[in-house]
Order: C-alpha cells, then structure tokens, then sequence
C-alpha cells in the first residue's frame, strides 16, 4: 500500500495505453466512469510529423476518505494512429507493431503535488490490412494509494505528453529497420507532444475527512427514455452514491409528476456506507402517441441536500418504422498487391421500431468485378445489426472503385449506397510503387522562354533506406521563342520531346526533403520559324537531339516538406542544357536559342491514389 502525504513523492500513477474491458477498482466500494479524449503530434520516421489521439477510460472513486486504500484498478487507454501513419508502415511492409511507452503526468492537491513518468508495454498487434487510422493497444494498473488528513480536498490527475519507442515487423517477423532505429533490435522513437490549449484533467476527486458528513450524489442528473414503441417498455439506471465519510441513509424514493403513473421505479437503497453506492431501476411503460415527464425524488439524510430530483421524459410512438444505418458510410481499402486480397466488413443496423427487410444486397460500378460481397442479412431485428463482409482483389495497378447497394423496406431510405475504392499496386519487394501525375514548367534562359512540363513519374518507394528509383515519363511540349527580341514578328517554334536515360534515381528522409537525379536527351522533332505569320520549318527530326544527356538534381523546397502518400509536393533546381547535333544544317542557330547553363524547372508531383 502507498500513502500519500506532502513527504511522499514516491507515487507512481500507471497511465497505461491499454485496451480490455473496464475493471472496477478493487477495494473500492465505489466507482464511477471516467474518460478523457487527448490529442498528440508525434515524429515517426520517414513520414515526420503525424496526428495521435487518445480515449482513456476508467473507473475511479469520486471520494476517498483519510485512511481508506482505493485499491487497485484497471485503465483503459486506446491510442489511435492517424494521418499517413498507416501508410508509411505499409509502405516498409510492416505487419505488426509492438514496444513501450511512457506516459508524463501529474497528481495534485492538498500539499501534494508529483510529477510522474509511467512507463508500460505496447503488446505486439498486427496492424490492421486496409488503409485508415488504427489502435494501439497496452496494458497497466494503477497501484494502491491511501491519503492524510494533509491531503484533505481535491485531487487532480492531469496528463501530458508521451514518448514512444516501437518496433514494426514484417510477415516474417523480421524487424523493419528505419535510419533511427536502433541497428541491433530495430526499435526506433516516436516522440508525441499534446496539442496545446485541451484540457487535460484525467480525473478529480475528493480526499474527505473521517469526520466528514453524508454527502449525497445522484448520476445520472436527469433521464430521456427516448423514442419507445407503444405497448413496449425501456429502463434505466440511477446510481446513489454516498461521497461523504458518514454512512447516507435513504428515506424514501418516489414517483411524482403529471405522467407519473407512465414510470415505475425499484431500488436496493437503505443505508449507504461512505464511498458506496446503490442502484435505483427506472422503468418507461410507452403509451399512445405523446411524450410523458415525470420526477424521480430521493430523501435522504444529506444535511445540505435532504432531496434530489431526477427529472425523467420518454416519447411513446404509435407509428413503427424500420430506419437503416450503415457503418462504415464508405470504405477505403487503401494499397493491395495486385493478385492479393484484404477484407473490410460492413454492419447494417436498424435502430427503428420495427424489424428491418433486406430486399437486396449487390455491388455494382465501374470495378465491381474486382470486389466480392457476402453476408448474413434478411430480417433485422430491432436494435439488432448483420454484417456484410467485402473483399478486394485487384487485377491490377492504379485506383478502383465500385457501389455497394443495399435496398430494404425502410421508407425513408428504400436504397442505400456505401462507396467502396482500392488501390492496386505491384509489390517489388524492396517498396511500393507510387504514380504521381506531374506538372510544371522550365524557363531556358538562352531562348528567355518558358515551356510547359507534363507527364507521370512511377516511383518505386523504399521508404526503410529512405531511397527511391522512378521511370519518369514526360510528354511532348513545345516552346515559342523570339529569334530577335527587337523583331517582334519572328517566333521560333520547337517541338520538344524526352528521352530518359536509366531511371530516376533519389532520397526521401524523415523531414520530407526530397532529391532528385535524372538524365534525358532533349529532342527536337521539329522547329520552325514564324515570319510574318508564315511557317517555316528549319531543322529538327528523328535524330535531332542533345549531344549528350541533360542532367537534372531537383529538390524540394526547405520549407515545403514533401508528402509521399498524400499531397504529393515540389521539386525545384536549374540544370544545364548541352548543344543539339544533326537538326538539319540549323544546328548553331538553334544551340543559341536552347542550349547553355542557368536554366530553371519547377515540377509538382501529385499521387495518384
């Protein structure tokens, strides 16, 4: 057991990133439920900066008295990865994910005050097949804790940031090495700060005097019934607690109001010792077609309290109707191997108030054959769900998509249809393959013109050495130039193709700085003069091109990371043009339009996803 007192900073509060059912404090006569939603930015290599929320559950006491231990008791703390973290895994061919964390926080109150850094362990999960945030999952507990007369009053835990060092494996079960992590085990950071401006607050409870009076407390503070069939019933709990450090003795509950006679009520509430709690069962008996209120009271022997009211409303309809939902609304399969397969499912509920026909269920669109459905629904009960299970197996790269159509006998929503998209894409084994469109310009300074850049680049990411190679595929263009910047009536025309040399070759790292090497031949199909709004042709051809290989070493810009699965991003860089041969017997008059240094580009790559 640990007391806490203003000596004792030895206190360690297990705030554990844990999953499960929530526990009840052991040795604790009463709990309530307590939850706290947190939002982070945490670093990972290779993708950078990327957002983490957290949803920490638990059940804690309202009240300890002086003396009293609070027990054991079970947290519950699920942390959601977001943003391009699914990816970036993916992309390195990771299948699970495993390591330790450790929580910083701070117990607070009456002479106490502890900073506290709480260290757990991140089970080893898989980490889930489709594209989307997913949950990692951890397990603690807390230890005992028993408080002073010192420490009378209120006590806050609040949380703060988190630090991670994790540990992602492949099928395999061989480690995924990144350039931080660790050489021997793979381990690498993952350091998360809390989004400024939330609040914070975990829990607050009361240390209480072992004098301490009755202290009377009723949750929840008022009760809706909802929508009910009439002729049907629906019931809801009231909890009486006694926060206090004197036993709580309860004189009567009863019914009153216009509708009282709608609600009934049972309870196993006499006497309440401090720090427990007994139950009070609210019963709605629906009737006709109208909303019915009444009051809940509770008497007891709270000297500052001596009657709580709870008031209570529930709506009793005539009518009865199926209402369909779908969850997901849509579903994202994200990247799968050409020739592989990933599942989703799909839950069709009905929270009407009568029982639900599925008439139909059927995939249909533009790569409906590259999706499978199957599923166990006909008739849904009230309040009652099936599951529709989908598959996706692409024949091949780039995006899909199809309709998944579910037609019932809800009136109001007789079809209903959840999108459904994939990406197919060929697993070379080191990577994954990205096709980006990509757009931009280059201005050849000898000419003072600019031409415009388009075409595609097939990148192959290998995102664990932070290395790339790409086939970069650029489309025919054409620039108009003047011959004579004083002869505004001569316009040299060039019709300009691409011819790449190897592949594209570059790195990726954790900040987003891109680089980018790559060599092409420049050809000039044909180039004409404009004169007088006549046309000449004056070289060009099949053979016209650069002597030798222009090179290009692009980057992006410092302060515009680039984002390999989402946005996409810019490169930027000047590269030197070399002369052109075999154009025709033109060949000095166009080397002094086009070739030379100090020529500019800039690309914008987007994925195709």
């Amino acid at each position: 057991m640990l007391s806490i007192n203003s000596n004792n900073g030895l206190n360690r509060l297990r705030l554990a990133i844990a999953g499960g059912t929530l526990l009840t404090a052991s040795g604790l006569a009463s709990a309530v439920p307590v939850s706290l939603n947190l939002d982070y930015t945490c670093t990972y290599p290779l993708i950078g900066t990327q957002p983490l929320s957290i949803v920490i559950n638990s059940d804690m006491p309202e009240t300890i008295p002086v003396g009293q231990s609070t027990g054991a008791f079970d947290l519950d703390v699920v942390a959601t990865a977001k943003g391009n973290t699914w990816g970036g895994l993916n992309i390195v061919s990771a299948t699970s994910i495993e390591g330790t964390a450790t929580a910083f926080s701070n117990i607070s109150g009456n002479n106490l005050s502890l900073d506290l850094q709480v260290p757990t362990n991140i089970a080893n999960q898989p980490i889930p097949p489709q594209a989307g945030d997913f949950d990692l999952i951890a397990t603690g507990q807390t230890p005992p804790l028993t408080f002073t007369e010192n420490n009378v009053g209120d006590i806050i835990i609040t949380v703060s940031n988190l630090d991670m060092a994790l540990l992602a494996r492949k099928a395999d079960n061989s480690p995924v090495f990144f350039a931080e992590s660790d050489p021997n085990t793979g381990v690498f950071p993952s350091i998360c700060t809390m989004v400024a401006g939330q609040n914070n607050v975990l829990h607050t409870f009361e240390v209480v005097s072992a004098n301490a009076p009755a202290d009377i407390n009723v949750t929840p503070s008022s009760v809706d019934f909802g929508n009910v069939q009439a002729g049907l019933t629906a019931t809801e709990t009231v909890t009486v607690s006694n926060i206090g450090g004197a036993p709580l003795g309860i004189n009567d509950i009863v019914l009153n109001g216009a509708d009282a006679a709608q609600f009934s009520q049972t309870n196993n509430c006499s006497t309440v010792a401090d720090g427990a709690s007994c139950q009070v069962d609210v019963t709605y008996f629906a009737n006709g077609d109208a909303t019915h209120s009444a009051e809940l009271s509770i008497a007891s022997t709270d000297e500052d309290e001596p009657t709580v009211s709870v008031p209570l409303t529930g709506t009793s309809e005539m009518e009865t109707n199926p209402n369909i939902t779908t969850d997901p609304a849509s579903v994202s399969f994200g990247q799968v191997t050409v020739g592989t397969s990933a599942n989703r499912t799909v839950t069709i509920s009905n929270d009407g108030t009568a029982a639900l026909t599925i008439t139909g269920i059927a995939l249909g669109g533009t790569n409906a054959s590259e999706f499978m459905q199957t599923n166990t629904c006909s008739t849904v009960g009230i309040g009652g769900d099936c599951s529709v299970a989908l598959s996706f197996t692409p024949n091949g790269q780039g995006a899909r998509s199809a309709n998944l159509t579910i037609t019932s006998d809800d009136p109001d929503s007789p079809s209903v249809q959840v999108p459904v998209s994939g990406q197919g894409f060929e697993d070379t084994g080191t990577g994954v393959l990205v096709v980006y469109d990509l757009e931009g310009s280059s201005y050849i300074k000898a000419a003072k013109g600019t031409i415009n850049i388009g075409g595609t680049i097939d990148a192959d990411l290998d995102l664990a050495s932070q290395t790339y190679t790409a086939d970069l595929a650029l489309n025919p263009t054409h620039g108009e130039f003047k011959l004579l910047s004083w002869l505004k009536s001569i316009t040299t025309i060039a019709d300009i193709e691409f011819q790449q040399v190897g592949q594209t070759t570059g790195t990726l790292n954790n900040a987003g700085k891109l680089t980018s090497h790559s060599e092409m031949y420049v050809k000039l199909s044909k180039v004409s003069v404009n004169l007088f709004g006549l046309k000449f042709r004056v070289g060009g051809g099949a053979e016209c091109k650069t002597i030798e290989p222009a090179t290009m070493d692009l980057a992006s810009p410092d302060d515009q990371p680039f984002d390999p699965l989402q946005t996409g991003g810019t490169l930027q860089g000047t590269y030197t043009l070399p002369p052109v041969a075999d154009c025709g017997g033109f060949d000095s008059i166009i080397n002094s339009l086009m070739a030379g240094p100090g020529n500019t580009i800039t690309l914008n790559l987007t994925p195709k996803l």
